[in-house]
């Protein structure tokens, strides 16, 4: 007990040796306490809200919408996707599917990956983890022998959010998608106008070039949608990215041999 302002207060309301705070104490000990983990926790909920970055798209099939897709880039080396179909496409192919990656947030080399996956009765969870000793590790069976670093279509879509041309144009990535390795890289076309729907905004104009060298340890003969469009065969994929920061993807397009399939950001 120690004496303050003629009021006598008791150590234990300050929680000294304990993981509570006491904001006062009655005639019979503390009251209203407040606990240090849930405190702790609270902070660690509001810095991961804070940090955290949200765009939304909307996909288009022959300009028709197809689909909405909700992305998040957090600043501790995390990116999250998750579309869902809509119109006529949800009726005829319902889907909704999760997609996360967590990376170096300074190299943007993959840490680990997961996605899950509900497109109609075709249902597929994958995960993958780097490990010390430099491999893909698929849920906890499968070892994939992989270079230092090594990217995949989300961590190249978080480095693309983050990093100016100069430092992307032609520079080839170890590239890694289900069991298959190869290259990608971004080459820089121009920088110029894109219409967001709502107004013009200046952006850099990208083509994403990717190389499937080796598909020995390939996971599965079928994958989702999207997986697949973007290793399919004469695929042609642009980014267009703002050049102001917080940089953005403002628009998307793959070119597949059977049809155009656009994103377009929400504003």
């Amino acid at each position: 007990t120690f004496q303050h302002q003629g009021k006598s207060h008791c150590l234990c309301c300050l929680g000294i040796g304990t993981t509570h705070l006491y904001s006062r104490c009655g005639p019979y000990g503390a009251s209203k306490s407040i606990h240090l983990e849930d405190m702790r926790n609270l902070f660690i909920l509001l810095i991961t809200i804070c940090f955290a970055s949200g765009q939304s798209y909307s996909i288009s099939i022959f300009g028709i919408p197809a689909a909405d897709v909700e992305q998040t880039i957090h600043d501790s080396g995390k990116i999250e996707f998750t579309s869902q179909n809509r119109g006529i496409f949800d009726l005829f192919w319902p889907a909704k599917n999760v997609y996360g990656a967590i990376y170096d947030s300074n190299s943007f080399a993959l840490k680990s990956w997961s996605k899950t996956v509900k497109q109609g009765e075709f249902k597929q969870k994958v995960s993958g983890k780097v490990d010390f000793l430099g491999y893909l590790v698929y849920d906890d069976k499968t070892m994939i022998k992989i270079p230092k670093n090594i990217y995949t279509i989300f961590t190249l879509l978080a480095m693309v959010q983050s990093r100016p041309y100069h430092k992307l144009d032609t520079k080839w990535f170890d590239f890694e998608q289900e069991g298959q390795i190869g290259q990608a890289r971004f080459v820089w076309a121009d920088s110029s106008n894109t219409w967001n729907g709502q107004d013009s905004v200046m952006c850099d104009h990208y083509r994403l070039d990717i190389n499937i060298e080796d598909e020995e340890k390939k996971l599965d003969n079928r994958s989702d949608y999207f997986m697949e469009e973007v290793l399919a065969d004469g695929v042609v994929r642009e980014l267009w990215v703002s050049t102001k920061k917080p940089k953005r993807i403002i628009r998307a397009t793959l070119k597949t041999n059977w049809f155009p399939i656009s994103a377009t950001i929400n504003e």
